[in-house]
């Protein structure tokens, strides 16, 4: 009986703990949407240039960063009914665009800048980075686990990226991708 009580407790007290770390998450976004579900911990960088749509879940150990957007617009931008897993990272120097209903598993890496290293004498640390070119997550695609996608990238519309793979160049709706460098392995028929 005791054991029951607890177990209750300790579930509602869980749930009541997500959802004042949600508030606070949420509070802290330029732009965001309702009913947005944060799990502790999130690190955000320049939460100010981060927009998140409503009925967005992002899991713990989440890392996004926002940062040199021009105008007034986020450089990064979620959608509505986005999943992005544990331990991603997402880096928006120009702009990240995810739209509505992406499926980003663990481990993924989204990036459009990196450090540049194009001189010898100087350790790469000491370099800065290079801007990239925008990124755009299409609706419903799929992200799967340690997946890499790398600066001016645009992933279709309900394309699968298989994972572990790296992507460098565009992937076209309904394709299913995989390697290193990620490259179409098979094209999913649209549904009709």
């Amino acid at each position: 009986m005791f054991r029951k009580r607890a177990e209750k407790l300790i579930a509602i007290t869980s749930v009541l703990m997500r959802r004042l770390y949600s508030a606070f998450v949420r509070f802290r976004l330029g732009s965001k949407g309702a009913g947005i579900i944060a799990h502790f911990p999130i690190t955000l960088f320049r939460p100010d240039l981060i927009s998140i749509g409503s009925g967005t879940v992002l899991r713990e150990h989440l890392w996004l960063n926002a940062g040199r957007a021009s105008g007034s617009l986020p450089a990064l931008t979620i959608g509505e009914k986005c999943y992005l897993g544990r331990f991603c990272q997402i880096n928006a120097a120009v702009s990240v665009a995810i739209e509505d209903k992406v499926l980003i598993a663990d481990k993924v890496y989204i990036s459009d800048v990196e450090h540049d290293f194009s001189r010898l004498d100087v350790a790469i640390i000491d370099q800065g980075v290079v801007i990239g070119k925008p990124i755009r997550l299409k609706y419903g695609c799929w992200i799967g686990t340690g997946a890499v996608i790398k600066s001016g990238v645009t992933i279709g519309r309900n394309a699968v990226v298989g994972a572990n793979s790296v992507v460098t160049k565009d992937v076209p709706d309904f394709a299913i991708v995989a390697g290193v460098p990620a490259r179409v392995i098979r094209e999913r028929a649209p549904q009709s």
